[in-house]
This record gives C-alpha cells, sequence and structure tokens, in this order.
C-alpha cells in the first residue's frame, strides 16, 4: 500500500512540475539537446520503476551474474 501512495505521490509531483519543465524548455534561447532528454530520462526511470517484467529480468540477470562470479572465484553455490 506505501509503494502505491509513493508512487502516486511521484506522478502528483511530476505533473505539478512538468508545465514549468516545459515552459522553460520553450522560453530558453536554443541549446544542442533542449529539454527532450530530460524528458526521455525521466521516463525511462519511470519506466524502470514501474515495469515487473523488467525488475524481473534484471534480477535473472544479476542472479546470473552472481553465479558466474562464483564459478570464477571457486566457491561452491
Amino acid at each position: 500500500m506505501l509503494e502505491w501512495l509513493a508512487a502516486i505521490a511521484a506522478l502528483v509531483l511530476f505533473l505539478a512540475l512538468l508545465p514549468r519543465v516545459l515552459q522553460r524548455t520553450k522560453t530558453a534561447p536554443r541549446k544542442i539537446g533542449g529539454g527532450s532528454g530530460v524528458m526521455i530520462g525521466i521516463g525511462l526511470a519511470f519506466a524502470m520503476v514501474f515495469d515487473p517484467k523488467a525488475a524481473q529480468a534484471i534480477e535473472v540477470i544479476d542472479q546470473k551474474q552472481d553465479e558466474s562470479e562464483d564459478a570464477e572465484s571457486g566457491d561452491r553455490p
């Protein structure tokens, strides 16, 4: 339940700050990169946090990495 409250709070905060971020990118002089990279980064961060399949894939990769490190060091699993 606490996770959902944290997610809702993060979403509300993001939505509250979004108009300011977008306004700043429109009124600022045109720079290389602009603000689109920031928006893509935020979207990817939310996708990684709230996508259960991605989280499961990361856990599997970490587990395989640990197993390969154990095999290299000679430890028994």
